[in-house]
């Protein structure tokens, strides 16, 4: 079953597991159902803003109860602490309403913050102004998209679909080899890397 499928059949409530645990994905394909009249938008918005705010307190709560004793048996992850304490020096509040927007740091950041002690009040408030930013924002970008390229697969003859596929599909080849060599380079040890 797809994310459509999975929507469809199980509704608002899926909308709300899924953006807990894929965020983006589910939300534009909420987008999508609601431009194809099967969900409210602005319930989509809100649904998906509550269960990015819940999921993003948690990680928060995690790490302000738990997080200096995780950090300390783990001197790796002190590392990447570190990074984001340098991070949040540098850009305060505004790490806190706009992490969602960095990939792959969107656990560790708030409980991070959870481990500097961070007010839980203040937090909760940017988190909630946060998680309606980006709800708001992906929503937009979605439905904009959606209808952009609806309109260009409507006006495409079967030959140059075939053709932007298969280039769209070559592209995501090529950007799916460099991440694979980059992590394989980041994983060598460093005098490997200078050879």
């Amino acid at each position: 079953m797809n994310f459509q499928e999975l929507m469809l059949t199980y509704g608002y409530p899926m909308l709300f597991l899924g953006v807990l645990l894929e965020s983006e994905a589910f939300l534009l394909v909420g987008v999508y159902l609601a431009q194809q009249g099967y969900f409210s938008l602005p319930v989509v918005i809100g649904l998906a803003a509550l269960s990015s705010f819940c999921i993003t307190q948690l990680f928060f709560l995690l790490g302000n109860r738990y997080g200096s004793t995780f950090i300390s048996k783990r001197p790796r992850w002190q590392l990447r602490y570190n990074r984001i304490e340098q991070l949040m020096n540098r850009y305060g509040t505004g790490l806190v309403v706009g992490f969602r927007a960095l990939y792959g740091l969107r656990g560790a950041i708030p409980a991070a913050v959870g481990l500097a002690g961070f007010s839980s009040a203040r937090f909760m408030f940017y988190n909630a102004l946060g998680a309606l930013v980006w709800a708001i924002t992906v929503a937009f970008i979605g439905n904009n998209l959606t209808h952009g390229l609806h309109h260009l697969y409507t006006s495409l003859t079967p030959s140059e679909t075939m053709v932007l596929s298969v280039t769209a599909g070559l592209g995501g080849l090529l950007i799916l080899y460099q991440l694979v060599r980059r992590s394989r380079l980041r994983k060598q040890p460093i005098r490997e890397q200078i050879q």
